[in-house]
């Protein structure tokens, strides 16, 4: 006889568990067992069967997997937990009684629970735990800004805010020491850094330094258990990123310097002795010794001259093949290191609009451009005027390679390098204050009045640094100067396949570079309709410098067809720079040939591998299921926002530029009236 199936014994209503059922089963209350699913990771379930889940009832409920619960039965924090419930009791009874000195020894007993098994759970590898840093910087962050009663309902321990600013420091000082800033973006709700550590990009949000105002509907215990999980999480990475530099872990601290607002300027980092010493015993220990060193006799080297005589083979020849076969060597290493994508069987090669794959030197070149570009601050002196941001700034330029940077430490508090403000040694400084009616604005630091039209120091604007650090290179200062209308600041997480970028620096530098080049990128239609002429005559002085482009290749050809297949352009470049090709002349006869394909109408191909693609993706999405069709139409909705906000955005930047060419024009032709006259 088959065995009975009762009703909440199997399926949904086995497998899941309601909160309530759950908190009976660890008899802890509801803020324990909050604090318990945070700590460990666990959080509700949303079942496919609410109402099998929940038995047969349709009342609303939180579900978690038995499984999950089941686990933390065995939670060592659950059992400190456990031991200062009863600890409270007896200490409530004790002080209710009168009986101080028992009141005290339970108070100096107080059980406390560690975190080091959950993170070593939760994150087994290094990098797993470095991907998890982001949210744990912003939340440590934010309440090293936080006053000691952030609602009138709840209060804050007095070190946590010194404790989450000097991890903040601490973490910001081996940024700076290793030069790993990448990107850095001022937004409405702060700022954004971005870092590469050991091959992952942390980035994190950081409030401006104004006085925090918490929303009376948040609750802070919840964000409190937060905070004690990511100051540990932080503490441990912080701790292996220091050891691994050979650094002592926690750096010391200037305690007057910290008082007088250094910031993390108060941290010294010294190298651990110890651990040097250490690793220079073990690598002389592990040199072999002389004594150990096996003695080879006469004998033995006559015996093998001999075989090599009786084989045949004399010494040069044996030498001289070890010769030959030294180049082939090098040559293979360097026919391995250069190879190409080869397509994949299961896609067709028509669609394949992937980047071509990094070689060594690739990625040499890319070490080699990180380098220079955190070393951009190097050559300059900065000082820091009192109304700009001081730790943000000194953030951003020591960690590119700024090695003096001044401001006054009566505002800004102690850290600088100089406190002159009449300093010879200032190439730049950073002011953000309005200008008068006239234009001019009155430096006034170090209380000496003085016009900075007559200065030979550059004043500019506190995005210079951040747009010079998110661009890699030195921009002009004239677009930054005071007063004048800021280029657009534009988020660096978005690259120019993502859409953002496109009318921004990204396409302005693209052009001046391929300007400095001595060549033109490609232009708009209407562009090359009106500078036609003026196009004409650069060509032909760049075909007299340069060779002719291989326009017969059938890369080339397949390019003029379809110019925006980065595949296609790959292949063209290679084949350009094997034949001594420069890009100038490479871009210049693109643009032609572009413009030929166009009028003689040989680009329906590409509109016809357009409808093909069309076509296999309906019948692809034919056969998805109704979730999968419901995500790619909203994919493709928010694809077509962002390209119509394209769309419009390049358009106002072509008005843009055609009104200031006319009112170049017509100031030009002023200009020339009044000399004439």
């Amino acid at each position: 006889m088959a065995k009975i199936k009762r009703r909440g014994e199997s399926g949904a209503a086995k497998n899941y568990v309601t909160r309530n059922q759950a908190i009976k089963k660890l008899q802890v209350s509801l803020a324990d067992f909050r604090r318990l699913c945070i700590l460990k990771g666990i959080f509700p379930r949303v079942p496919k069967h609410a109402k099998r889940a929940n038995k047969g009832s349709t009342a609303p409920a939180s579900f978690y997997y038995q499984k999950d619960i089941q686990y933390l039965l065995h939670e060592p924090v659950l059992v400190k937990l456990r031991e200062h419930k009863s600890f409270a009791k007896h200490l409530k009874k004790a002080i209710g009684r009168g009986e101080w000195a028992k009141a005290k020894g339970l108070e100096e007993s107080r059980p406390v629970y560690r975190l080091d098994h959950i993170l070593k759970e939760r994150y087994p590898t290094f990098p797993m735990a470095l991907r998890d840093l982001p949210d744990a910087l912003s939340l440590i962050s934010l309440f090293s800004m936080l006053p000691v009663n952030p609602t009138p309902t709840s209060t804050l321990p007095k070190d946590l805010s010194s404790n989450c600013a000097r991890l903040m420091a601490e973490w910001k000082l081996y940024i700076m020491r290793e030069k790993a800033l990448r990107k850095v973006f001022f937004s409405i709700k702060g700022v954004y850094y971005q870092v590469e550590l050991h091959g992952e990009k942390i980035t994190w949000l950081e409030a401006y330094g104004f006085t925090q105002h918490v929303p009376t509907d948040v609750d802070v215990r919840i964000l409190m258990t937060f905070l004690e999980l990511h100051q540990t999480l932080l503490g441990f990475v912080l701790f292996k990123l220091y050891t691994d530099a050979n650094l002592i872990y926690p750096p010391p601290l200037d305690q007057e310097a910290d008082e007088s607002g250094a910031g993390f300027g108060a941290f010294t980092l010294k190298e651990n002795k110890e651990t040097a010493a250490s690793d220079q015993i073990k690598t002389e220990a592990a040199k072999p010794s002389e004594k150990a060193v096996k003695k080879v006799s006469r004998q033995e080297v006559k015996k093998g001259i001999k075989k090599i005589e009786a084989s045949g083979i004399s010494t040069m020849e044996v030498d001289n093949e070890e010769e030959q076969s030294k180049p082939s060597v090098s040559q293979d290493a360097e026919d391995a290191e250069e190879f190409v994508e080869r397509a994949s069987k299961s896609t067709d090669p028509a669609t394949t609009d992937s980047a071509p794959l990094p070689t060594l030197s690739s990625l040499t070149e890319l070490s080699a451009q990180h380098a220079l570009a955190t070393q951009l601050f190097k050559p300059y002196t900065i000082y820091i005027s009192r109304e700009v941001p001081r730790q943000t700034l000194e953030f951003i330029l020591r960690s590119f390679g700024c090695a003096r940077i001044g401001w006054d430490t009566q505002t800004l508090g102690a850290g600088a390098d100089f406190t002159d403000p009449n300093d010879p040694s200032i190439t730049h400084v950073i002011v953000d204050r309005p200008t008068l009616d006239n234009g001019v604005f009155h430096w006034s630091e170090g209380g000496k009045k003085q016009d900075p039209s007559s200065d030979k120091r550059t004043f500019i604007q506190p995005q210079w640094a951040v747009d010079c650090s998110n661009q890699g290179k030195i921009l002009p200062a004239g677009d930054y100067a005071p007063g004048q209308v800021l280029p657009p600041h534009l988020s660096p997480f978005y690259n120019d396949h993502q859409g953002g970028g496109v009318v921004g620096f990204a396409a302005d530098s693209r052009n001046a570079g391929s300007a400095s080049a001595g060549g033109e990128g490609l232009l708009d239609e209407e562009d090359m309709d009106e500078d036609d002429s003026e196009d004409d005559s650069e060509d032909e002085a760049a075909k007299e410098e340069a060779p002719k482009a291989s326009t017969s290749s059938e890369a080339f050809k397949a390019l003029s067809l379809d110019p925006t297949n980065e595949v296609l352009r790959h292949e063209a470049e290679l084949e350009a720079e094997q034949q001594g090709v420069p890009m100038a002349a490479f871009e210049a006869d693109l643009v032609k040939a572009t413009k030929a394909a166009k009028k003689s109408g040989q680009t329906v191909k590409s509109g016809k591998r357009k409808g093909v693609e069309e076509e296999e993706e309906d019948l692809r999405m034919m056969v998805a299921s109704n979730k999968t069709r419901k995500l790619k139409e909203k994919m493709d909705y928010s694809n077509k926002e962002k390209r119509d906000e394209i769309e419009k955005l390049k358009a106002k930047k072509l008005r843009n530029e055609k009104e200031a060419k006319k009112a170049a024009a017509a100031s030009s032709k002023k200009a020339k009236k009044s000399t004439k006259a």
